[in-house]
C-alpha cells in the first residue's frame, strides 16, 4: 500500500517533467509489481536480475523501481501531475 509521497530525490532530466517517490508500507514484491497492470502503459519486469527491476511506461508518465525497496519513482509530464493521485488510488484498491 502507498502511504506517502515526496518530491523525488533523483532529479528529472527531461524539460517539463517532474517526479515523486511514492512510499510503501511494505517492501515491493511480485504481487505489487503485478498490480501495476491496473495502470495504462507497457510494463517491463526484469525478475531474473539480482535486484529485480520494473518499469511502466506511458506517454505522460513513467514508473520505475526495484523489488524489495520501500518506494518507487513516478515521473510525469508537468501537465499530468493528477496522474500521481490516480495511480495511488488504483494501486491501493484491494
Amino acid at each position: 500500500m502507498i502511504i506517502d509521497r515526496r518530491r523525488s530525490l533523483e532529479t528529472c532530466t527531461e524539460s517539463g517533467w517532474d517526479a515523486e517517490d511514492l512510499l510503501t508500507n511494505t517492501e515491493i514484491d511480485d504481487e505489487f509489481v503485478h498490480k501495476l497492470k491496473r495502470l495504462d502503459g507497457s510494463l517491463i519486469y526484469m525478475k531474473a536480475l539480482k535486484k529485480p527491476f520494473f518499469k511502466l511506461e506511458y506517454h505522460d508518465y513513467v514508473i520505475k523501481g526495484i523489488k524489495g525497496d520501500l518506494f518507487f519513482r513516478m515521473a510525469y509530464h508537468k501537465d499530468s501531475k493528477y496522474k500521481v493521485d490516480e495511480a495511488i488510488k488504483r494501486l491501493n484498491e484491494e
